[in-house]
């Protein structure tokens, strides 16, 4: 399994997003994402996208049968983050996950690095390949991505993206 991460800061939660992707859809699971890009796109952006544009993204993914997993949490976003990514790693290593993918964030991704070492060494694991990336570098993320926004926008978009969600993970700051 491979598992794509993007996060939401909302006023009241940090969420953080987890596409889960079996290693024999991934292939597909990419090219299938290059296609909902319109011409000029070199990625698909949720929050950049018109409400039209964003009902036919998430239809497009449900129909694909992608799967993510929703971790929020509150209090100061690095904090939360923190929170959600040692919530992510304890869910993912005994599942076998062998990839995980995060969206880069620059200049912070050093602290992502620090939390995940920290939490593969108190489950052990050796084997779950990391690293941050792009967007347009990785379609997958924009699946992360088109979930984050739904469900911190919550209303009609939280009901939308409901077939995507395999589980919302909710932790205390």
């Amino acid at each position: 399994m491979h598992v794509f991460v993007d996060e939401s800061v909302r006023s009241d939660a940090y969420l953080l997003a987890a596409a889960l992707v079996r290693d024999t859809e991934l292939d597909r699971t990419r090219a299938g994402l290059r296609d909902l890009r319109r011409p000029g796109q070199r990625r698909v952006h949720f929050a950049k996208e018109g409400n039209p544009r964003r009902r036919e993204i998430l239809s497009a993914l449900a129909g694909a049968g992608l799967r993510a997993r929703i971790y929020s949490c509150g209090g100061r976003p690095t904090d939360a983050r923190e929170a959600c990514l040692l919530a992510l790693i304890a869910d993912i290593v005994p599942a076998g996950a062998r990839r995980l993918v995060l969206e880069s964030r620059e200049t912070m991704n050093h602290q992502d690095l620090r939390v995940i070492n920290a939490a593969l060494r108190k489950h052990g694991e050796q084997r779950l390949e990391y690293l941050h990336l792009r967007p347009e570098e990785e379609p997958v993320l924009w699946v992360a991505d088109a979930v984050a926004w739904a469900v911190g926008a919550g209303g009609d978009w939280r009901r939308r993206v409901a077939p995507l969600l395999d589980g919302h993970v909710r932790l205390r700051p």
